[in-house]
């Protein structure tokens, strides 16, 4: 972590996604971040970093690709 941290809405704008994908990505483990503020609520995303992760194959467990009809037609 040698760069200076940006929140979601910064990394969304970066990447020409969604703020909530940010979340969902990170939720999944696809891109780490790190606790800030007081409580340690917010979260700060490396650029570097989350580039990078992003970068490796998705594991079929991240859950990534499944929808309904995936799930239902079991």
């Amino acid at each position: 972590m040698g760069h200076a941290l940006v929140d979601a809405a910064e990394l969304a704008k970066h990447l020409g996604q969604a703020k909530s994908s940010i979340y969902r990505l990170h939720k999944r483990g696809l891109i780490p971040a790190y606790a800030a503020g007081p409580n340690l609520h917010g979260l700060r995303f490396d650029l570097d970093e989350v580039k990078e992760a992003l970068r490796r194959p998705i594991r079929p467990s991240q859950g990534i690709g499944k929808t309904a009809n995936a799930t239902a037609a079991k």
